[in-house]
């Protein structure tokens, strides 16, 4: 097989577009005449509230959808620290009924007792861990599918930076979904608390409601440093997730800075940023250690004022030798409690950052605000097959007769229903009409797509997707077999190997060790460049869409190949068939057999006509493809 033949690029061709993370994150936005950061503007005291309105109602509904396993773990958890709480108890009676009274058969019962509950002490952790960890992941994996159902549907999709919202479906879903620990991990404090208390109130009044005063008091001055941790919190995972969409944007325009030679400006510009990060992240380790200073003084009172008022008490002979062991291990038991409830509700607080930066996707609106805009249904769309129009698409606003030819600039073109067209155009143009015809034209652009009588955009867009397939110049391949792929794991009565032929990848499909059921790796990348694009081609063709769009699908291979795609795809597509086909290329190979070719200079149609009369008629077209 020949090596993959080269291609020129276009006049005009697209580059990897240099990041430009401030005008995508308030975090760097500089000025362009100081080149310093601009600081980021504060949130009014409207927004703080609706963030934590948004937040609660996420957490509500965590809680509510687990509910029946986080009343499973609290109990559990309840029962786990109301046997941890009565281990000093059960000591101080064996002491005081086998021990003093010198009785073997006593001694017996007594460890056993303690084998006893020592033993439903570790059932009950380990099912609550069980119920309480497992319901955490299943949260997780709830938001993080609620979130990815969000950002991939265009008409709602949250106008912020992709490594922003990576951020926020990763790390963020998981606390969000840590409510659920939390809240069985408090009720599970309080049961500690309340038995050590009653046990503390059972030997002696008066050091139960000492040590019960020095606890409450401790535990209320410990949720007061809540509202520090939360905003600090915040904060930390706001500037988190600010370097990781600027990281993302580096990563994707690595090659374009290298060629410019401004990959050092744009270091300079992440370490500012992830400097920020660091700097965040300290003060909220800064509130974090203080909370566990707190948490460890007030553990440490509660035990000095146990060991004193106890040892007291036993010296007048108040209390028994048992009921003093039985005391001071109730009151250095209260330690734990607070210790958890100081670990508790700083984890909290994480959640409560998550849940509001969550919310604050979920509830976003669309931009351009079409949100409000209703869609059309089945209903209202065209049956297939339509024509598809383009009425006047331009980037923005044009001046009226600029060349004084009598004509209006703004791409006009008809697509008839069955129509194999080849689209001749530079990289923004494509990438206007490919918006255009997914429903999402960018903000400021003028024009419209209509399938049939019906708007492209106003198509609901469950419908859209079913009779516009859009597939990109570099698809993306999954996890799974090469037959899941093919089939996107949906079960259907056609065979994939009619599209595999026409896409050029029956042979190598059937050379894998076991075909169709071949697993790939992630992103496909245990296939080469150009067996990954055939499959994604293969894919398309399979789904068989009334309207097929596709943007160079045979760069990665070569002529022959190339040849055998392009005869396998219009006797697929077109032969006695009404599918319509839309093929933004450069490549001779595959114009050669569309049934028309349309030349698009800038913003307007400037040839139309068959591959071989543009080659004869047209300069500009015979530059695009053939050099």
């Amino acid at each position: 097989m020949s090596p993959p033949r080269p291609r020129a690029r276009q006049p005009g061709a697209r580059v990897p577009t240099v990041p430009r993370p401030p005008q995508r994150s308030p975090a760097i936005t500089r000025d362009t005449a100081s080149a310093r950061p601009l600081p980021r503007p504060a949130r009014p005291d409207a927004a703080a509230t609706a963030a934590t309105a948004s937040a609660r109602s996420v957490t509500r509904r965590t809680l509510a959808r687990q509910r029946s396993s986080v009343v499973r773990s609290s109990l559990l958890i309840m029962g786990h620290q109301a046997c941890e709480a009565l281990v000093p108890v059960a000591i101080g009676v064996s002491v005081d009924t086998a021990i003093v009274h010198g009785s073997p058969g006593l001694l017996l019962l007594c460890l056993l007792g303690l084998v006893a509950l020592f033993g439903v002490l570790n059932l009950c952790w380990r099912w609550a861990a069980r119920y309480g960890y497992g319901a955490a992941i299943d949260e997780a994996h709830l938001l993080r599918a609620e979130l990815a159902h969000r950002l991939m549907d265009p008409r709602t999709r949250p106008g912020r930076p992709r490594g922003e919202l990576l951020s926020i479906a990763s790390s963020d879903a998981d606390l969000a979904a840590k409510s659920v620990n939390y809240v069985s991990g408090l009720w599970g404090a309080a049961a500690a608390l309340a038995v050590s208390c009653a046990v503390l109130l059972s030997v002696d009044l008066r050091l139960g409601l000492v040590l019960i005063a020095t606890s409450i008091a401790a535990t209320l001055s410990l949720n007061a440093l809540s509202p520090l941790l939360s905003r600090r919190s915040t904060a930390q995972q706001e500037a988190l997730a600010d370097a990781s969409a600027l990281a993302t944007d580096l990563v994707s325009g690595l090659r374009t800075l290298q060629g410019i030679g401004a990959q050092h400006r744009a270091a300079d510009r992440y370490r500012e940023v992830s400097g920020r990060a660091a700097d965040v992240g300290i003060r909220a380790g800064d509130a974090r250690s203080l909370q566990v200073g707190a948490t460890v003084l007030a553990s440490g009172l509660v035990l000095v004022v146990s060991v004193v008022g106890a040892g007291v008490l036993a010296a007048d002979g108040a209390v028994s030798v048992g009921g003093m062991i039985a005391a001071v291990g109730a009151a250095q038991f209260i330690a734990e409690p607070l210790t958890n409830v100081g670990a508790y509700l700083q984890l909290r607080a994480a959640a409560r950052a998550g849940a509001a930066r969550v919310a604050g996707v979920l509830a976003a609106p669309s931009p351009g605000g079409r949100t409000d805009t209703p869609p059309r249904s089945a209903a209202a769309a065209s049956a297939a097959p339509a024509a598809l129009a383009f009425r006047g698409i331009a980037p923005r606003r044009p001046d009226r007769d600029p060349t004084g030819d009598g004509t209006d600039r703004g791409i006009t073109l008809t697509v008839a229903p069955g129509e194999f067209v080849g689209v001749v155009a530079d990289d923004p143009t494509v990438d206007l009409l490919r918006r255009f015809l997914g429903g999402d034209p960018p903000p400021g652009s003028l024009g419209t797509v209509l399938l049939g009588s019906t708007p492209v955009a106003e198509l609901d867009h469950a419908l859209r997707r079913s009779l516009i397939h859009l597939e990109p110049h570099r698809p993306d391949l999954f996890p799974g077999t090469i037959r899941d792929n093919l089939t996107l794991g949906a079960p259907g009565d056609r065979a994939p190997g009619d599209a595999l032929a026409a896409a050029g990848a029956a042979e190598f499909v059937a050379a894998q060790p076991l075909g169709l059921d071949t697993p790939l790796r992630d992103r496909g990348l245990s296939l080469s460049g150009g067996q990954r694009q055939r499959l994604a081609l293969a894919r398309a063709l399979h789904a068989d869409p009334p309207v097929l769009v596709l943007h160079e699908p045979t760069t990665a291979v070569d002529s022959v190949t190339e040849e055998t795609i392009a005869d396998g795809f219009a006797a697929l597509r077109h032969r006695g068939r009404t599918r319509t086909s839309i093929l933004f290329t450069t490549s001779p190979t595959l114009l050669a057999r569309t049934h028309r070719v349309v030349l698009v200079d800038g913003d307007r149609v400037t040839a139309s006509g068959t591959h071989h009369d543009l080659l004869r008629t047209s300069g500009p077209y015979r530059e695009r493809v053939l050099r």
